[in-house]
């Protein structure tokens, strides 16, 4: 694979495709300048051929965003930059979802409850797992009950636990969508609403 860049202000515009094989540097360069908005002078251009398949998916993953160029013009080289910001991936079990709007439903029986899982994710949409990703959560509904995981204590917050969280959210007797509002004070981390109807 080769990662192509403008020398001037190592901006990347372009990867080559992943396969078996890969062309010389300077058809690479030809295919993917010219196949930018404005190439600008061929000369302005330099490439970084890698090699090892598990790094060429990882920069794929990576690139546009978070791949850069760095080091000295003789020795330029390629990294991931970290992540600057999350978000929040909410799932949950109700099986039943509405055909137009995919909320999940729940029978408004003041009992039925569904499995809200909370994950922290970055750019990428990679789950975070690592020891510091644990947040804390601030929670509120306009409608049903919060409780923990077992469903056992009624809650207001909760604290991610390696990048992930589990609550129960309850039902009331009354039809309606239930908003769950997650709030956090972490400045990297975004807020996020889900919405349950009790049908």
């Amino acid at each position: 694979m080769w990662v192509i860049y403008k020398k001037t202000d190592r901006q990347i515009i372009g990867v080559t495709a992943l396969g078996a094989q890969d062309a010389e540097k300077n058809t690479a360069l030809k295919e993917v300048v010219g196949g930018s908005v404005k190439p600008g002078k061929f000369s302005e251009y330099d490439a970084l051929q890698v090699t090892d398949r598990i790094l060429s998916q990882q920069y794929m993953e990576a690139f546009p965003n978070r791949l850069l160029v760095t080091g000295a013009a003789s020795k330029p080289k390629l990294v991931i930059r970290d992540p600057e910001s999350f978000s929040l991936f909410i799932e949950s079990d109700a099986e039943d979802k509405h055909p137009v709007d995919g909320i999940p439903e729940i029978p408004a029986d003041g009992t039925a409850s569904t499995l809200i899982t909370i994950t922290k994710i970055d750019e990428r949409f990679k789950p975070q797992k690592g020891e510091g990703d644990n947040e804390e959560l601030y929670l509120r509904t306009d409608h049903g009950i919060l409780r923990d995981e077992k469903g056992k204590k009624d809650i207001n917050k909760v604290k991610l636990k390696k990048g992930q969280a589990k609550i129960r959210l309850f039902s009331q007797t009354l039809k309606r969508v239930a908003t769950l509002q997650i709030i956090t004070t972490a400045p990297y981390l975004d807020d996020t609403i889900f919405r349950v109807e009790f049908i």
